[in-house]
């Protein structure tokens, strides 16, 4: 294990950081309607708060404590967090509730395939470790439930800080038998997850992207070659399922927008939302509410070289923040046909401050709304289609989702000459 989540820490240290974390909350914090923390009790929390945190002997209690602490917040970019706890050996697996059993979503542990259920973890229902790791985890619900077990879940190694460095699975396989593993974590083999945007021709017309994520540009720059290469294809299929985000993809919206288009509706405390309004030249932002400023995107003229052929994306509860960023735009004005689950939640660009020590934290500074003033934080983005993987998929080696996109596609189509017909 690591031997620092057991050192001491010292009182400035602890001090400091909760000071700056003290200052920080009024001043950015944008989310107070979905707080599990009254906005007027936070003095006395935080008196609470510092008690707590002055008799915290070690580091891994003290970063507990304040990850549970910005939870209540309740905001998928308000958090603490100490990169400590995921340099932990891995778990070696990912589970998901499905058909009300918590199912392996991926596994690099032999003897536990992808859509087993697991039951018990270390002699303890999964049930309830979800029930006393979740305080520690932020965002939807959507988003909080998706998966946990390793550093590529919601739960990023959380659940390794409880867990001996061998420990024991128990479950039942696809025939509904029981299976009992053992797990050996320091002879788990790293993840290996798709560090690329790739693409292919599926049937006839049809084109597919995969985007897994937009923490680099580069992610961005082989979908816009990609969309490219594809210009011809009457369909395309853009799969930004499991993208956590990164750096909103501007510029592929634009190059797959055919038409008039609008950005969220924002709002942020007004300290913040004067600042960033006018930067950007804007003039027209409102107040509203407790000193927050209200600021409505105008119409977005399309590219005049975009693709213009047919366009499905496909989602899921991980599809997070910068990749819903990317979505928004498509689902609200129509252009695409959305297939999958409901996005995360969660987005905006948070006050993001680092102890360098391996501690830091963020507050997101603004609120995002549909254009038309819908909600969103906390809720996501619905598709068009509601399509959930199950667990004889997963055995399978089935994509439901992209099989449904598929064939929306081919039946679009088989009825685009007959809408031809009718407009001539």
């Amino acid at each position: 294990m690591i031997d620092c989540i057991a050192e001491a820490m010292s009182l400035g240290l602890r001090s400091y950081i909760l000071g700056k974390v003290f200052q920080s909350i009024p001043l950015y914090f944008a989310h107070w309607e979905d707080a599990r923390l009254d906005k007027s009790g936070l003095d006395a929390a935080f008196a609470a708060l510092t008690e707590e945190a002055m008799a915290c002997k070690t580091r891994r209690d003290f970063s507990l404590l304040m990850m549970a602490f910005l939870a209540t917040l309740n905001n998928g970019h308000t958090r603490f967090r100490d990169e400590v706890f995921d340099r932990l050996p891995s778990t070696g697996m990912a589970l998901r509730p499905l058909e009300d059993r918590w199912t392996v979503v991926r596994s690099s542990l032999s003897g536990l395939r992808v859509g087993d259920a697991v039951v018990r973890i270390e002699d303890k229902p999964v049930e309830l470790w979800y029930e006393e790791l979740v305080p520690y985890t932020v965002g939807s619900s959507q988003s909080r439930t998706l998966q946990f077990g390793d550093r590529n879940a919601i739960f990023p190694a959380l659940i390794g800080l409880f867990l001996p460095e061998s420990y024991i699975i128990e479950g039942e396989d696809a025939d509904g038998a029981y299976l009992t593993l053992r797990v050996d974590r320091t002879s788990i083999q790293g993840d290996v997850s798709s560090d690329r945007t790739w693409g292919r021709w599926l049937e006839g017309s049809l084109a597919y992207i995969k985007v897994p994520s937009f923490l680099d540009p580069a992610f961005e720059e082989q979908a816009l070659t990609l969309v490219k290469e594809f210009g011809r294809a009457a369909s395309l299929i853009v799969d930004v399922r499991g993208n956590g985000g990164g750096s909103t993809p501007q510029r592929l919206t634009r190059a797959l927008m055919n038409r008039p288009y609008r950005w969220w509706t924002e709002s942020s405390p007004l300290n913040v939302g004067l600042l960033s309004y006018q930067a950007q030249g804007g003039h027209d932002g409102q107040l509203f509410g407790d000193s927050q400023l209200l600021r409505q995107s105008p119409v977005r003229d399309p590219d005049p070289e975009a693709y213009s052929g047919r366009l499905i994306l496909l989602v899921d509860c991980a599809t997070y923040s910068a990749a819903e960023d990317f979505v928004m735009p498509f689902r609200h004005n129509g252009r695409a046909t959305l297939i999958g689950e409901p996005t995360g939640g969660s987005t905006g660009q948070p006050y993001y401050h680092d102890f360098g020590n391996g501690m830091a934290f963020a507050i997101s500074t603004k609120r995002a709304h549909l254009p038309g003033g819908g909600r969103f934080e906390g809720v996501g983005l619905a598709p068009d289609t509601l399509v959930f993987p199950r667990r004889e998929d997963l055995y399978a080696g089935r994509d439901p989702v992209l099989e449904r996109a598929i064939a929306v596609a081919q039946m679009e189509e088989d009825e685009e000459p007959e809408r031809t017909h009718r407009r001539t």
